[in-house]
């Protein structure tokens, strides 16, 4: 897989080789907190967490607020044109640090989207002068997940009550083409 982060991405989003990265549009934000659905998006999709980070998104101002490069984003199979997860952060940059989110739907998990999302928008907001590092936390059971950080470039650092977090610096980002985050 090659990753193409310095290649100029369309006004709308972030492109990999197997998936773009489109802000989510209001109709689609409504579409997410009414739990409806739309034309284009994979059957499976959404999955609750995605329902739950929209919610939150939207609560909190992130998808009008955030600058632009730290939006709220639908993970897009560019083979089908579906929508088959979510990707973005949690919070505003807050000294320096964004929390990231990302969900695939189970009908397109093992084919290495989530790391590919996750690089691809990783690099976008440690682009940004704001942001520092990204940080990504998952349950202790979560085993796939943890994997899945850890594939991607990001440590574990220990973080007292918030189960286990994984940080990412600009100096730790996998290289432009990995091979490692197909799996």
């Amino acid at each position: 897989m090659t990753l193409t982060p310095d290649l100029p991405a369309p006004a709308s989003g972030v492109i990999t080789d197997r998936l773009s990265l489109d802000p989510v549009s209001p109709a689609e934000m409504d579409a997410l907190i009414s739990h409806s659905r739309l034309p284009g998006w994979a059957e499976d999709f959404p999955q609750p967490t995605d329902l739950d980070a929209a919610r939150q998104f939207f609560e909190q101002g992130i998808h009008t607020a955030a600058p632009a490069a730290l939006a709220t984003r639908l993970i897009r199979e560019q083979e089908t044109g579906e929508v088959v997860g979510t990707v973005g952060f949690l919070l505003l940059p807050e000294d320096g640090d964004v929390e990231v989110s990302y969900s695939v739907v189970p009908s397109r998990r093992n084919r290495g989207y989530a790391t590919e999302a996750l690089i691809s928008l990783a690099r976008v907001a440690l682009d940004e002068p704001v942001v520092s590092r990204v940080i990504a936390h998952t349950e202790e059971e979560n085993t796939a997940s943890q994997e899945l950080l850890l594939t991607a470039g990001f440590m574990p650092e220990e973080v007292p009550g918030l189960g286990l977090a994984f940080v990412l610096l600009r100096d730790q980002l996998p290289a432009a083409s990995t091979e490692a985050a197909a799996k």
